[in-house]
C-alpha cells in the first residue's frame, strides 16, 4: 500500500555561516544535541511526530517516544519555506526515498524540486549542567 505524506514546515529566519568555504555549518537548533554516530537507513513513518527543515542541508525528524534523527540530504532548493512531500512504501521513509519540495505559499503548492534523502543519524539531547 502506498501513502502520500506532506510535512508542513514553518518558516524561520535563523542563519549560520560556515567556517570555511564549501563547509556546511550545523543549524543552531542542533546545539542542544549530540551526534551519536548511529545511523539508520529507514524510519517508521507512524512513529514520526514532527519533521522540521533546519536549513538548506539538514532535516530533523522527531519521533514519538523522544528519539530524534537528523537527515542531511544534498537537496538543491531545500529551505525552511518549503514543505516535504513523499510517498511511503511499507510504512517507512528511507535513504532511498525521493522527497518533493513544495512551496505552499498562496495555496498553489508549487513544486520546487526533488531529491533523495540520506542516511538518518540518531541524535541525543544534551543534559543541562547543574548550576
Amino acid at each position: 500500500m502506498t501513502y502520500s505524506r506532506m510535512a508542513v514546515v514553518a518558516a524561520g529566519f535563523a542563519f549560520a555561516l560556515p567556517a570555511f568555504a564549501g563547509e556546511k555549518a550545523d543549524a543552531p537548533e542542533l546545539a542542544g544535541y549530540t551526534r551519536t554516530g548511529e545511523t539508520a537507513s529507514c524510519l517508521m513513518v507512524r512513529r514520526i511526530d514532527r519533521t522540521k527543515i533546519l536549513n538548506d542541508h539538514q532535516i530533523l525528524f522527531e519521533m514519538n517516544g523522544g528519539e530524534t534523527w537528523l537527515n542531511e540530504p544534498s537537496c538543491a532548493g531545500l529551505t525552511k519555506h518549503v514543505a516535504l512531500s513523499y510517498e511511503v512504501h511499507s510504512g517507512q521513509i528511507c535513504d532511498t526515498t525521493i522527497v518533493t519540495l513544495v512551496e505552499p505559499a498562496g495555496g498553489l503548492n508549487d513544486v520546487r524540486g526533488s531529491c533523495a534523502l540520506s542516511k538518518f543519524e540518531k541524535l541525543e539531547r544534551k543534559v543541562a549542567a547543574a548550576e
